[in-house]
């Protein structure tokens, strides 16, 4: 393997499977599970920026796969999980990230049309994954991020589904490490603020001026004043998963620069 710019190999000779994988966050955790010595599986739907990613993670010396997925789809998720099965004797790491947002008022009604979309994919479909991986997590333990938000917390105008879904999930995470723990897996979540992927900038005029334009531009609703960068949650997911983490279950840790903790919003 390449030089490891992080200067450790936690995840030597592990598997991890990033939902959601292809973009954001997703990308930036796969790049650094893989840099620190991970087989990284990137299940997403865009096979595209899945191939890009895995060519970003060979190019550094690192080993990933792509596993085209439809969280949105029982039938899928259950063939997904089968791939997997089918190719690797154990799997050690999940980490439960995709998700869509869609916006709609509860006044106007505009929430019902997204709710069957949102919550397929932000909510039965990573629980249904998870199921489905059990097994294979079950032969060596290992670890399970599921991806909140600071929306769980705080509650967001026109944002009522996304932000229940995020809620939702740190209850999930709170019983599956509850159900998981005697087979040596844990279950912990993260709530990131605001951070800056292509949900953000990807369909601007100019994506890449944008992007800067999110990075450089202080905001006033965190502590620290700023949006954050992928690899910044990708960090705190790194140490979750790893044995630095072996003492946490069922635990949410907020990566917002101290967007929730602020007495006012």
């Amino acid at each position: 393997m390449a030089t490891n710019p992080y200067g450790m190999t936690r995840f030597k000779q592990k598997v991890a499977l990033v939902t959601g994988g292809a973009s954001g966050i997703g990308r930036a955790t796969a790049l650094r599970l893989a840099a620190e010595g991970a087989h990284v599986i990137i299940a997403d739907k865009n096979k595209q920026m899945g191939d890009q990613t895995i060519a970003q993670i060979e190019e550094a010396g690192g080993a990933a796969s792509f596993l085209e997925v439809d969280l949105a789809d029982d039938a899928a998720v259950k063939a997904a999980s089968q791939v997997v099965a089918a190719r690797f004797p154990a799997l050690h790491i999940l980490v439960n990230n995709a998700a869509v947002l869609r916006v709609g008022k509860i006044e106007d009604g505009e929430w019902l049309a997204n709710w069957e979309i949102e919550t397929r994919i932000g909510l039965r479909g990573w629980v249904l994954m998870t199921q489905m991986l059990l097994p294979l997590l079950k032969k060596e333990g290992g670890a399970i991020v599921n991806l909140s938000s600071e929306g769980g917390f705080l509650g967001r105008p026109r944002q009522v589904v996304y932000d229940a879904i995020k809620a939702a999930v740190v209850s999930v995470t709170k019983t599956m490490a509850y159900e998981f723990v005697d087979y040596g897996i844990r279950v912990n979540a993260v709530a990131p603020g605001w951070i800056v992927t292509e949900m953000h900038f990807g369909n601007a005029p100019d994506p890449a001026a944008r992007k800067q334009e999110l990075e450089t531009t202080p905001i006033a609703s965190c502590i620290m004043q700023r949006r954050a960068r992928p690899e910044e949650v990708a960090s705190v997911i790194a140490f979750l998963v790893s044995e630095d983490a072996s003492y946490m279950t069922g635990t949410t840790l907020h990566v917002d620069g101290g967007r929730v903790g602020m007495s006012v919003h």
